[in-house]
């Protein structure tokens, strides 16, 4: 039954996608949809570890207390549902609705984009692994509805900014490894990225005939005396870094491909009208344009910076994965605005061949199918 609706609703939202033309009916039965699959996921899986993990810390959470593996607020909104009385099926279902309320609200709406084609884009992969994922995806939405505040240069916005941040860590402590993106700003150029993302590279060089060991390890494990930082940094990768290479990379060719698109669009466009100007409003809609497709762009290239990460540990690849709904929607963006056929076929192939490669190298390569993949489908409650 999951199987056959997923195929349907995939279907007609990519035939909405092509059409270039957002439905808003196959929107909200896509998101309902969204909730039904990944509410259902975990508690008939033959493998089902996550969620019976986030079952049995739901209920003694009390006893452990709001600081246990400083991940507060989690731990916070765990003894709200407590002390209220929800069983922990409820609390889990009105996380998820609300999460995809946010998601659609603060990120897919206000964008403006195709939402078919992003929402087609993310169900062929990321849903599955953010159905399983319950606690990443609670940090995701908190940290998705704040790159909104990236898009200004005020001190204000700029704060905002980091309070969604922090809120994010304290759902997963994994999290602080976004701090790249308190740099992002909506210019053009950005050296301090440049430069940092170049010094990372260089660290990630060290690294590799370091035997893929970050110098100075066994001081940090020393010091933090913590067993989830330790055992992070003790895994070896060898060659596994290559995943999450691959996978990065596709997301920055894809990031930057689509800010050209966009940019070459209003290449010869004169933007800086006056209000009393008849174009003024078109400008001021096209100058946001723009500035989305930098900060979603330059949101893929900061992220460089947490490069050597991968050469330790390939569990760090979900730090890119999670940030792919953004590059969902500038190539959307882009996609509309490639009239001719052929290059819009060839943009639209490159990117449905991007996530395909995200789904193997991960839910089938380096995750067994079993696990995974085949239980979303075929173990789900739907």
């Amino acid at each position: 039954m999951t199987l056959v609706l997923y195929f349907i609703i995939l279907l007609n939202n990519w035939y909405f996608a092509i059409k270039q033309r957002s439905n808003q009916i196959w929107t909200v039965l896509t998101v309902a949809f969204f909730f039904i699959v990944i509410s259902g996921a975990g508690p008939f899986y033959s493998f089902a570890a996550d969620y019976d993990n986030y079952y049995r810390n739901y209920y003694t959470v009390i006893e452990r207390g709001i600081l246990h593996n400083n991940q507060i607020g989690y731990s916070f909104i765990m003894i709200v549902g407590n002390t209220l009385g929800i069983p922990f099926e409820l609390f889990r279902l009105s996380v998820i609705a609300g999460c995809l309320w946010l998601l659609y609200r603060y990120v897919l709406k206000r964008y403006e984009i195709n939402t078919n084609y992003v929402l087609s884009l993310y169900m062929m992969y990321a849903i599955i692994i953010d159905s399983e994922q319950f606690r990443t995806w609670i940090a995701l939405t908190v940290l998705l509805c704040g790159i909104r505040f990236l898009e200004t240069t005020k001190v204000t916005d700029r704060l905002k900014f980091l309070a969604f941040w922090l809120i994010s860590i304290s759902f997963h402590y994994s999290f602080v490894f976004y701090a790249p993106l308190l740099l992002v700003n909506r210019n053009n150029r950005n050296k301090w990225i440049k430069r940092l993302v170049i010094t990372a590279l260089a660290i990630s060089l060290i690294i590799i005939l370091n035997g893929n060991e970050i110098p100075f390890q066994s001081f940090i494990i020393e010091n933090t005396n913590n067993r989830v930082i330790e055992n992070y940094l003790t895994t070896q990768t060898n060659f596994g870094f290559l995943i999450p290479a691959i996978t990065h990379g596709s997301s920055v060719v894809l990031a930057y491909w689509s800010r050209r698109i966009i940019h070459n669009k209003y290449f010869d466009i004169d933007l800086d009208l006056l209000p009393n100007h008849p174009n003024y409003l078109e400008s001021k809609k096209i100058k946001r344009e723009l500035t989305i497709s930098n900060v979603i762009f330059w949101t893929n290239i900061s992220m460089l910076m947490v490069f050597p990460l991968y050469l330790v540990n390939v569990q760090f690849y979900r730090l890119m994965r999670s940030l792919l709904l953004l590059t969902y929607i500038i190539c959307a963006k882009a996609s509309s605005h490639i009239i001719r056929r052929v290059p819009n076929l060839l943009f639209n192939t490159v990117v449905i061949s991007s996530v395909v490669v995200w789904l193997f190298l991960d839910l089938i390569h380096r995750i067994a199918p079993a696990r995974l993949l085949i239980p979303f489908f075929l173990e789900n409650l739907l």
